[in-house]
């Protein structure tokens, strides 16, 4: 039987070193036996430790320049029994006998029809560096996923049991479920493929999981715990995955190599395979239910819930955001008849939406409600987002002209309001939605309902046409309103793409003077001017005729919207 020196520096996984008869230096140069390179309190060539009837003697260097404790105390030269420990700096050494270790299983055996060994692998263990041939198997680890990734289940549970078979030395190797279903399974020759799993070894690594449990008879005349003949060791490690049955590894075979009872390395590769599957159909089924989530929420909203530590980060806060309101012009008439229309109109109304939300997710933005056949989006919520103002407008101009593309003519009407808003979630205890509140939100969508009645695809408020960068749209003043049930006035903005028409905006910055002041022929002139095509022009030669023949009593410049 071996022993080993177990070494657990500060912050990093413990690793194990195999001692042989030979005495062994220790220190943190090249010049060491047992280098250990990463704790500065650890001098070049430090401790000479060796192995002597059982028990390792260990003997401080002349040359080290820092104390070794043992049993708490500064000490030059002392032995270990099995479980002892030593001390330098920040790196913890343990005497580990394997020899030991069988003793003490032995001694608690009941009886010879009982397994000589039943020992589960410690979470120390398991993570531990052995040899160099561990270290070839890591590799074989590292393609897991990318396996699990490329094959159907089927496939990948057979290349997991040839795998461990391979890399274990077994007999028979297998992957079953709780049950002891076999999912896959591979065997040294045809003739064991009759081979099944002992049930009494898969409830104690269910109960463990995911570290491995090794199951061991030393002497081949004993009665075996498995039903089949001629296997004296198996090993069994569960990988349990949320939402899914558990799912067991299993490998057994003969001590032929005369290795007795004690099989750690198989044992910690098989709990390595474990807990590598396990996580990787974790994380597999986590990014499926994230992809999902995100085709019903927003993929920032998503992404907040599930980085969030707690619900308090998703709790309604004030926050500057840039919201957007659209809707698609004249699809509640064509299907106001019957609901079977709208499920005719369906199909162009997904490709709409599609071409929409892309824009709006183009640009960093974030959807938080389809209504219909309108969206809600918003920017700099739940995240900070730089320029929020232009991206919300540039993706405003890309709708505007990519709606008739996708649906063969449709138009629609954006309505956009930048400022303070209360973010967060909302709802009820029992379900919510992240959204946003506040008058920002209700005047955005005041505004959407105004570029129906003026006739342009856009319309923004002060706020925004203020922080719009030139290079990014044009903003022109349309008028003053006051839209129908509010009694605040705001000006408005029509958005297009630059440059614009540089003498369009003169004449409406001459009309909507003349119109502030009383001059109601001479701005009904100057908008009469315009082709019937344009919108906002088209609407305040009405309201300047209109106001020409029956000025009101009180005029203030603001132009007040009976329609919604």
């Amino acid at each position: 039987m071996g022993a080993s020196l177990e070494i657990a520096a500060k912050g990093a996984a413990p690793v194990r070193f195999e001692l042989s008869s030979s005495a062994v230096v220790i220190g943190r140069s090249e010049e060491a036996d047992l280098r250990v390179a990463g704790d500065l309190h650890i001098s070049r060539r430090h401790v000479q430790v060796s192995l002597e009837g059982g028990r390792l003697k260990v003997r401080r260097l002349g040359q080290a320049s820092n104390p070794v404790y043992h049993g708490g105390a500064p000490a030059d030269e002392f032995t270990l029994v099995p479980g002892d420990f030593f001390v330098i700096g920040g790196t913890r050494f343990t005497f580990v006998s394997d020899a030991a270790d069988n003793a003490r299983m032995k001694a608690s055996s009941a009886s010879d029809a009982n397994p000589k060994l039943l020992k589960t692998i410690s979470q120390t263990d398991l993570y531990s560096m052995g040899e160099s041939s561990d270290r070839l198997k890591l590799l074989d680890l590292l393609e897991l996923p990318e396996i699990l990734r490329s094959r159907d289940r089927k496939d990948f549970y057979v290349h997991i049991a040839g795998l461990l078979r391979l890399s274990t030395g077994a007999t028979w190797a297998c992957v079953v479920t709780e049950e002891g279903k076999v999912l896959g399974e591979d065997a040294a020759s045809d003739t064991g493929k009759g081979y099944s799993p002992s049930r009494s070894l898969i409830k104690k690594a269910l109960d463990d999981a995911p570290m491995p449990t090794i199951y061991s008879w030393n002497n081949p005349g004993d009665i075996m715990a498995t039903v089949q003949e001629g296997l004296d060791w198996a090993v069994c490690a569960a990988a349990r995955i949320p939402g899914e049955p558990a799912v067991i590894f299993y490998a057994s075979g003969r001590d032929s190599a005369g290795r007795g009872a004690l099989r750690q390395d198989e044992a910690r590769f098989v709990g390595l395979v474990a807990d590598m599957v396990g996580r990787s159909f974790s994380m597999d089924r986590l990014l499926t239910m994230e992809g999902r989530l995100e085709r019903f929420f927003a993929g920032p909203i998503v992404d907040k819930i599930l980085k969030s530590p707690d619900m308090k980060e998703l709790e309604p806060r004030l926050a500057q955001s840039t919201v957007l309101f659209f809707d698609i012009r004249g699809f509640s008439l064509r299907t106001e008849e019957k609901n079977e229309e709208i499920l005719g109109y369906i199909s162009d109304l997904r490709r709409a939406m599609t071409a929409m939300t892309g824009a709006i997710l183009d640009e960093r933005g974030v959807v938080l409600q389809y209504l219909g056949d309108g969206i809600l989006a918003c920017w700099n919520v739940p995240f900070e987002e730089t320029g929020h103002v232009d991206r919300a407008c540039r993706a405003a101009l890309r709708m505007a002209e990519a709606i008739g593309h996708a649906t063969g003519g449709w138009s629609c009407g954006i309505g956009i309001h930048t400022g303070e808003v209360v973010a967060g979630a909302i709802g009820s205890e029992q379900v919510f939605a992240y959204g946003v509140l506040g008058t920002v939100v209700n005047q955005a969508s005041r505004i959407e309902g105004i570029t129906k009645i003026l006739k342009t695809p856009i319309l923004v408020t002060t706020e925004v046409a203020e922080r719009l960068s030139a290079s990014e749209g044009v903003a022109m003043r349309v008028g003053r309103f006051k839209p129908a049930g509010m009694s605040a006035a705001f000006d408005l903005f029509e958005l297009t793409a630059p440059p614009g028409d540089r003498a369009r905006r003169e004449l409406f910055a001459d009309g909507l003077s003349r119109l502030k002041t009383g001059d109601f022929s001479g701005a009904a002139k100057l908008f009469g001017s315009r082709p019937g095509a344009d919108g906002p022009a088209s609407f305040l030669n009405v309201v300047c005729e209109t106001y020409a023949a029956k000025p009101p009593a009180k005029w203030d410049g603001v132009i007040e919207l009976i329609q919604k």
